[in-house]
This record gives structure tokens, sequence and C-alpha cells, in this order.
């Protein structure tokens, strides 16, 4: 569930869930070049993410 300042922050209605993504980006050497935390509202947002195996 959002803190206070986050159901402000997203103007989200009581009850309602966020997602919480944070993720790090890698070069080939294996080093970080990008890290991503976002707080979405859960009712907003389909994630949909494909990976070779």
């Amino acid at each position: 569930m959002p803190s206070q300042e986050e159901a402000d922050k997203l103007q989200l209605t009581i009850g309602t869930p966020v997602i919480l993504v944070c993720r790090t980006a890698f070069a080939d050497g294996g080093n970080p070049v990008e890290v991503n935390e976002m707080t979405l509202d859960s009712a907003s947002y389909v994630l949909e993410y494909a990976f070779d195996a």
C-alpha cells in the first residue's frame, strides 16, 4: 500500500495499492549504467516483460 506522500502525489483513492518497480540496466561488461525506480498506480498499468531464455 502507498505511503501518504505517494497517495497524495499520485492522487490515489483510499485503498488503491501501488506497484514498486526497481530495475538496473547493465552494460556488456557488467557495469551498471542505469537505475530506475518507479511507483505505479496498480489500477492503471499492465506490466508485460519478454525475456529470451
